[in-house]
């Protein structure tokens, strides 16, 4: 097990700050109400920030399982600790009640590494907005760089909103041939990880770490958070160079978990391998795929 040091917190100020707003959208909806602008055509949000501390990404790369992996570059999914405040920020602009936000997956594009110790320069801005009657799918691209090179990594975030006496609906189950699964590794999560997790991202909705709050939501228990499902997943996979990963949030990882598979598949024709994490009873919680 993982120790993560409390300590840590006193590098999560901006995401705190975006909770705090978040918060406060959610007990008096007028200060909600968002500039008027339709989504799509709210202005990017550029920002350089310091460069994250050595003992946060080597605490964060610890909990992933990847100690070793990133001993001069950062993760490219620890953008979620970086890039979670603007996406907020540019979030709170639009009328979408962010308390009641539904992150469905991510698409992560890596064109080169990260180096350590130097400002990230950040951009995020509306991707794409599908609305219809009690919803709004909403996709933002964060991407991160230095000042020689902006681009290093985009990461475009999937998340769906439902207006109050809606329900979610349910994706369709059509019928498909599965490919011939390769394990390639197992995880397994901690009661407290959710905890931990939000203590390295900044990213403290209770229903990751507290238990009543878990058990009040639809969940009815503590659930890790999807992008602490999605990082662990990644490093299971033992690649040196991933180019492109897009995943789909199927199942929360409930916290404590029994033994989590990650399984993939064969390239196809233009690399792409298929990817799936299986938890009890054969039961899916993640799928997309990836290339090299």
């Amino acid at each position: 097990m993982t120790n993560v040091s409390l300590g840590l917190v006193r590098y999560q100020a901006s995401a705190l700050k975006g909770l705090g707003r978040v918060a406060l959208q959610a007990l008096l909806p007028a200060f909600g109400k968002g500039a008027g602008i339709p989504a799509m055509q709210l202005p990017a949000i550029s920002r350089v920030v310091p460069p994250p501390a050595a003992v946060l990404v080597d605490s964060y790369v610890a909990w992933c399982g990847a100690a070793g992996r990133y001993d001069s570059t950062l993760p490219p999914h620890m953008m979620s600790q970086w890039g979670i405040p603007l996406v907020t920020e540019l979030l709170l602009q639009t009328s979408y009640p962010l308390a009641q936000v539904i992150n469905q997956g991510v698409t992560l594009s890596v064109r080169g590494d990260l180096p350590r110790g130097e400002p990230l320069h950040l951009r995020a801005v509306m991707h794409a907005v599908e609305e219809d009657e009690g919803r709004a799918r909403v996709s933002v691209a964060i991407t991160t760089g230095t000042a020689q090179t902006p681009d290093l990594v985009e990461a475009i975030l999937h998340m769906i909103f439902i207006k109050p006496g809606h329900q979610k609906r349910k994706g369709s189950q059509e019928s498909r041939a599965e490919p011939a699964w390769e394990t390639v590794g197992h995880w397994q999560a901690g009661a407290q990880d959710g905890f931990q997790f939000a203590v390295l991202t900044g990213d403290f909705n209770p229903i990751h770490w507290i238990g009543l709050a878990g058990k009040l939501s639809a969940f009815k228990q503590k659930v890790l958070h999807g992008f602490g499902m999605f990082v662990r997943s990644y490093e299971q996979l033992g690649v040196s160079t991933l180019r492109a990963i897009d995943v789909r949030f199927l199942r929360p990882v409930p916290l404590p978990s029994q033994r989590l598979t990650v399984q993939v598949a064969a390239p196809d024709a233009d690399g792409w391998r298929a990817l799936r994490l299986t938890g009890e009873a054969g039961k899916l919680h993640l799928a997309g795929r990836w290339r090299g």
